[in-house]
């Protein structure tokens, strides 16, 4: 045999040997792919799974204004409790906390710590709320004749059970300041919780 055959033949022998190699990497990338999907996708479907569980089943409630109510005293006004959820809420109390209320007569009630003090009120309970329901609810300080309140910042705490026999509550706040508008009137407006 030639040298020259020698030569082209050990040159076949090297391509041929790092062509196996080449398709056994490849091979053991696509195995270790393969795998890889095996475990991970099962994972993310149960991850997904709950997720949407999760958003399905977590409560939604919305606290907003009543429409009709003394404008010249924004104590008076009703609030509405909405079941924004897919699931009903159960035994639904509501209280209300302040930071700060005004009366006529240039009197300020100051929290020492806002919205830590709950007034002492029968609470307005809703044994049930199903979803897209509402309840309404008043101020426990709306029947007071003699105190006209003004400014103000108040909280409703809602208190409920997002499953019926669930031990432990589910709680929101929802923060509302009353101010003047250019009218002379008092409206409320909704506020974040931390201002």
């Amino acid at each position: 045999m030639s040298k020259r055959k020698r030569k082209h033949s050990s040159k076949q022998r090297t391509l041929k040997k790092s062509k196996d190699n080449s398709s056994d990497s490849k091979r053991s990338i696509g195995s270790k792919l393969r795998m890889f999907g095996k475990i991970f996708m099962p994972l993310l479907a149960l991850l997904l799974a709950l997720w949407g569980g999760y958003l399905t089943l977590k409560p939604s409630i919305n606290v907003r204004l009543g429409d009709a109510y003394d404008s010249n005293n924004p104590v008076t006004i009703p609030f509405i409790i909405k079941n924004q959820g897919n699931l009903p809420i159960y035994n639904v109390e509501s209280s209300s906390s302040m930071n700060i209320i005004k009366l006529s007569g240039n009197i300020t009630v100051i929290a020492e710590v806002p919205f830590a003090n709950s007034f002492s009120d029968p609470k307005q309970v809703a044994k049930i709320i199903a979803p897209g329901e509402e309840f309404t609810i008043v101020l426990p300080y709306s029947h007071m004749k003699n105190n006209k309140f003004e400014e103000s910042d108040i909280a409703i705490r809602l208190k409920f059970n997002p499953v019926k026999w669930l031990p432990w509550p589910y709680e929101t706040t929802h923060r509302f300041e009353s101010a003047k508008n250019k009218d002379g009137q008092w409206k409320w407006y909704p506020q974040p919780i931390d201002k």
